[in-house]
């Protein structure tokens, strides 16, 4: 296993907190003050909920965050 396998590894058995559906859609009409920031949904989102994904937080296309977010700590 090289360095980038070991981490993917590592990381995919943190646990993952389990937000629930009424706190995100607070949270995504709250976001428009964040937005006006300048702020992306991804950031946004990890920060309010003190999340640890690169991966969303690094996001662009605010799409592809509310998806990945959704599929995987949305409960």
């Amino acid at each position: 296993m090289n360095a980038f396998t070991t981490m993917i590894s590592l990381l995919d058995n943190l646990p993952k907190p389990e937000i629930s559906k009424q706190d995100y859609e607070v949270f995504c009409k709250e976001y428009i003050f964040d937005q006006l920031k300048g702020k992306k949904f991804g950031r946004a989102f990890c920060e309010k909920f003190k999340v640890k994904d690169a991966v969303i937080r690094c996001l662009v296309d605010e799409d592809i965050a509310r998806e990945m977010i959704e599929e995987t700590y949305i409960k």
